[in-house]
This record gives structure tokens, sequence and C-alpha cells, in this order.
């Protein structure tokens, strides 16, 4: 299959995190010119591989027009994430920014004339009783515990759909990840997510190791370096439906305790107790990822071969995880 990517001037916003950096990685290796817009810092090892670094906020429309300006692909990696904690306490931080992030930098590209965009939208959209399959989509609304950013990722989506229609942009992409976990993680411990925390809090030696609910909830966890390679291959294959990335595989909060417990880099064992008058979220959300498969998108890297790079690069990176990120969260003085 021919190369599309050599060559060509790549755009990936949102590009110093856990899928923006494996993706910056295997782009360079095809042959393409990256440029790199970000609030986050760049680490100098990625640097080497771009040709600029905007360090830039893109929920300002102006500087989106700027950073897609001679560009011929656009990755959008941009989001707001966080724990269920965070999305109740600052609904406004997670819908706004989200969907400034997603109208203004697709206004922007097609104003522009990029050719092909990439849209990172989240298996939130989905509501949580529904078969997470992509058609399924519209039949019902986000639920509860996701409904900010799900409500602003589904209007990312139908922006897409309204440029396919009016302008013909032709090259628009949409990919949902599940749970993405692995290496760059937000270890923050007031927005950090269950990978994150329970990694951080463990390694630390939280015992006994507080967990919320009773375990039995269930989530599909996808490794960063799956999801980069996934979107790859949906650009290089063209794939212009909504396509689901994940494990496709459940995996119950009991579980990925035991998995990050059990790791050889885990010294310590904690006592695990669950509070079951905290509330856990959604019961079940697994995507249904056959279309994916039958099109070769997903590699899937095992939930235990994940966790333990996760945690060896917590402990090789500990000391300087905190000075990369930017906090959404953090009050402005």
């Amino acid at each position: 299959m021919k190369n599309i990517f050599r060559g060509k001037n790549i755009l990936i916003a949102g590009g110093t995190g856990m899928v923006g950096i494996p993706l910056t990685k295997k782009l360079h290796n095809l042959g393409a010119n990256i440029y790199i817009a970000s609030l986050d810092k760049i680490k100098k090892d990625q640097q080497k591989l771009v040709r600029k670094f905007y360090k830039i906020d893109l929920i300002n429309v102006n500087n989106c027009i700027k950073v897609t300006k001679k560009m011929d692909m656009v990755f959008n990696l941009l989001g707001v994430t966080g724990s269920p904690q965070i999305n109740y306490s600052n609904p406004g931080s997670f819908m706004m920014s989200n969907l400034y992030c997603a109208v203004n930098l697709l206004y922007a590209s097609q104003k522009n004339n990029v050719k092909r965009y990439l849209y990172t939208s989240t298996y939130g959209v989905y509501g949580k009783s529904l078969k997470m399959k992509e058609e399924n989509v519209w039949k019902t609304f986000p639920s509860e515990h996701d409904k900010y950013a799900g409500w602003a990722k589904r209007m990312g989506e139908l922006q897409i759909e309204a440029y396919q229609k009016e302008y013909n942009f032709d090259g628009l992409y949409i990919v949902r990840p599940a749970n993405i976990y692995g290496p760059n993680l937000n270890y923050n411990p007031k927005n950090s997510m269950v990978v994150a925390s329970l990694i951080k809090r463990i390694l630390d030696n939280e015992n006994p190791l507080k967990v919320w609910g009773d375990g039995s909830n269930i989530r599909d966890f996808i490794y960063c370096d799956d999801v980069a390679s996934a979107m790859i291959n949906v650009v290089k294959k063209n794939i212009k439906k909504p396509i689901n990335i994940g494990s496709g595989k459940g995996v119950s909060i009991k579980q990925l305790v035991k998995t990050i417990v059990n790791s050889k880099f885990v010294k310590n064992k904690p006592k695990i107790v669950y509070d079951v008058k905290k509330n856990s979220g959604d019961k079940k959300r697994v995507l249904i990822t056959k279309f994916a498969e039958k099109n070769g998108i997903i590699n899937k890297t095992s939930l235990k071969d994940g966790i333990d790079q996760s945690i060896l690069w917590y402990l090789e990176n500990k000391k300087f995880i905190n000075n990369f990120k930017y906090n959404q969260f953090k009050k402005k003085k």
C-alpha cells in the first residue's frame, strides 16, 4: 500500500500526551514532516522528531488558523479528560473546552485547505445501556456520568458530518477510543483517571488501598500505542465512517487492580478495600470492535503487558511527571 504520509506536513494537535508521543514516532518513521501544538511542555526526545512545536491554546480560533497553515493533514487529539469527580465539579471546563477544540480546529483546517483530518472522539458518546456499536450512537443520549464531554464530542462528530455535506470535505475521519492507558498518563491525583490513579497510589505505598465501588464495574482498556497505530490505519485505509478503537473485552475494576498489584514491578502489595458507598459510574462500558477488526485497524496489547509498561514508565519518570502536564483545572489567581 502506498505511503500517503511521506513528505506530508502533519499537525498533531494535543500531540505531547500518551497517544501523541507514539503517533509522532510512527509518523516520523513513515517520513512525515511533523508539527505539534499543545499546552503541555514537549520532551526532548520527542522534540527531535518534529519540525516545529507550538506551545499554544487551541481553544482560540486564531491560534487554530495559525497552526493549520500549509498542513496537509491534521490529527486532532485534543480533549479534556479526568476523573468522574472532576467531571461533576468542573462540567463547564469539560464541555466547552472539548467543544471549542473540536469546532475551531476543523473550521481552521477547512479554511486552510487541509486534505485529511482525523478527529478523536470518545466512547463517552454512547448511552450507558447501549450496545456500543458505531451505528447505534444516535439512538440514545450520553450517560449521565459522561454527559458533558460526551455531548461535546458528539457535536464534534456532527460538525464533521456537516462539513462533509456542505464543503465536500472528503478526507474526514472519526475514531472513538475506549479508556486509553500507557506511558505518559496524567498522574495528578486530583484529576487522573482510574489506571493512573491506581498505579500512583499503589506505587506510593497507599495501604490499605481504597477503591470506589465494589469492583464489579466493567470497562474497556486500550493501550496508547495501539490507539496511535489505529489512527494511522484509519487514515491510510480511508475509513470514513466513525470507528470504535478498543480491546472489545470487558475488564472489571477488580481485575484491573489485581493486574497492577501482581505486576513484577510492584514490590509492596497493599490490602484492597472496596468502598461500596462511593459512586463508581456505569456498570458496564465495552466497545463492539468488529468493524475495526474486520478492517485490520487495531493491534491489541495485552492488559498485563500494557500495565507493566505503564508502571515501568512511572517508576523511571516519577520525579519529572508534574513538570510537563498542563492542568486545565488549576484555579487561576
